[in-house]
């Protein structure tokens, strides 16, 4: 819960806004550097400036590749996991619909009932395992797939297995085949290891609820309400992509009151949010930037796109925008800040859960209130806190 300190600078509302670190479960990358592709030595430059905006957890995103990139992928980014400077791997992909694929490259694409699939599976849960086991062990979070598929059901008993979350999305999946999904969840949770623990239970979350799914119909209504049901009665999370292009403001709000607990908003951004305009890469996309993604005039980002298309291809600001966006917005605090922070941390094992503190300087302006830049950044495990 975020504590508002009054201030004494000058001004018609000034102070401080006290939060957990943000947790951000879904990034691809920041400002040239992508995840899935970019040297370790610089994806470690682009966490210290996420950290140095008060994001001070995040799971790494790595969209569809060749299946040989994505093996290698894990394999360079998972000690940075062991070592504590990543919060885990989210892999969005590969078994995703080739109907809803969106930024992702269509023809990496795997069906998930082949054997070559499900070998590729086994092999990038034991890239992301450490040999020390233990119920920390796995530095893959998450798997964003389409559950509709043929073989959806393998893919979800080995995650679970595994301490992985399964993560629909990117998905063609009717309301009767996103239910059906679910209920085969059903005592697949217990098995794997890091997905019990002390705390409250990891729970898996939609990728980006409403983008790359059908949309909401009175005569079919897709796996939207179907996830919103279950995210009401905290049998699921679902994650918002807050920067006013992927979902409608309102919309956004109007999730986080139906769900309170259950939000996760997250960044989806990628080496093209707040990168100069140009030409970026998603994985093996390429994407483009036609200026700087920062909040423009009229308060709606610019969000980057693949390129000569109009897809978006990636969220338009970090997490730290988004949170101003939410109260720009006029969601409440109370319902903002666990969104960032303390919701999104249950996605991790419990021991990667601590994400310190962040004072923000805190401002109202033209009827709105939202916090500038960090004051003070205080990390996970500093001495003292």
């Amino acid at each position: 819960m975020p504590a508002a300190h009054p201030g004494s600078a000058p001004g018609p509302r000034t102070g401080r806004l006290i939060t957990p670190g943000l947790v951000d479960q879904h990034c691809h990358g920041l400002d040239g550097v992508d995840f899935a592709t970019a040297p370790v030595h610089q994806v470690r430059e682009a966490l210290r400036e996420l950290a140095r905006r008060g994001v001070t957890r995040v799971v790494a995103s790595l969209p569809t590749l060749p299946a040989a990139d994505l093996l290698a992928a894990v394999r360079r980014l998972a000690p940075l996991v062991w070592e504590g400077t990543l919060a885990g791997l989210h892999l969005e992909g590969p078994f995703l619909s080739r109907h809803r694929c969106g930024a992702q490259s269509a023809q990496d694409v795997l069906e998930p009932g082949s054997d070559r699939s499900r070998r590729l599976l086994e092999s990038l849960v034991q890239a992301g395992r450490h040999d020390h086991g233990g119920p920390d062990a796995q530095a893959i979070v998450a798997m964003t797939y389409a559950p509709e598929l043929d073989g959806a059901e393998v893919v979800e008993r080995t995650l679970f297995t595994a301490g992985v979350l399964p993560s629909p999305g990117h998905t063609d999946a009717t309301e009767a085949e996103f239910i059906t999904a679910l209920q085969r969840w059903t005592g697949m949770h217990t098995p794997g290891p890091g997905l019990g623990g002390t705390g409250q239970q990891r729970r898996p979350a939609v990728t980006h609820l409403f983008n790359a799914m059908p949309g909401f119909h009175h005569r079919a209504p897709g796996p939207v309400p179907a996830a919103l049901r279950a995210a009401a009665r905290g049998d699921l999370r679902v994650e918002l992509v807050a920067d006013g292009l992927h979902v409608d403001p309102g919309v956004v709000l109007d999730v986080l009151r139906l769900a309170p607990g259950a939000v996760c908003v997250v960044s989806d951004a990628s080496a093209a949010t707040d990168a100069p305009a140009g030409a970026y890469t998603l994985g093996a996309v390429a994407i483009e930037s036609a200026r700087n993604t920062g909040i423009p005039e009229n308060g709606i980002s610019a969000a980057p796109r693949v390129a000569g298309q109009p897809t978006l291809a990636s969220g338009a600001v970090t997490l730290d925008g988004a949170l101003r966006n939410l109260l720009a917005w006029g969601v409440p605090p109370e319902l903002a800040v666990p969104a960032v922070s303390t919701t999104p941390a249950l996605t991790l094992p419990p021991a990667r859960r601590a994400s310190g503190w962040v004072e923000w300087e805190w401002e109202a302006a033209n009827g709105t209130t939202a916090p500038g830049p960090p004051a003070v950044v205080i990390p996970p495990g500093a001495p003292g806190h």
